[in-house]
């Protein structure tokens, strides 16, 4: 029972930095953060959540297109993501760079810098483009 007791005791001290820093994201980081883990494990509710309907994947110089509303992708994102820093122009979010983002699209792996546009309105981000260099 000690060991338990010790083991569950790390385990949640270990948790709980990472569960209250995403908690504790500016809005625009937790929104392309949410939208990414939401298209990486396919998951439409959370990306219609943070997207428009139509979201533009540029991968080098090929459009692909996430069909969020039809939940249809012809691009896929490959986990893990990292590096999240927001885009400003001015005072505005503009988007988020992602530092190392991996997709494949036409049978083909990208990794490479990212950057997820937004639109905000009433205080609320929503993704409209990702760009894979």
């Amino acid at each position: 029972m000690t060991r338990l007791w010790t083991f569950m005791t790390i385990a949640l001290a270990l948790l709980l930095p990472v569960a209250s820093a995403s908690a504790q994201a500016p809005p625009h980081i937790q929104a392309a953060h949410e939208f990414l883990l939401g298209w990486g494990k396919a998951n439409w509710d959370a990306v219609k959540a943070h997207a428009a309907d139509k979201v533009t994947v540029k991968v080098g110089g090929a459009d692909y297109a996430l069909d969020v509303a039809g939940k249809k992708a012809e691009v896929q994102l490959i986990f893990p993501f990292r590096g999240l820093a927001a885009v400003r122009v001015g005072a505005n979010v503009k988007g988020v760079t992602v530092e190392e983002i991996t997709v494949r699209a036409g049978g083909a792996e990208r990794k490479g810098k990212g950057t997820v546009t937004l639109e905000e309105k009433d205080g609320k981000f929503t993704v409209t483009s990702v760009a894979v260099e």
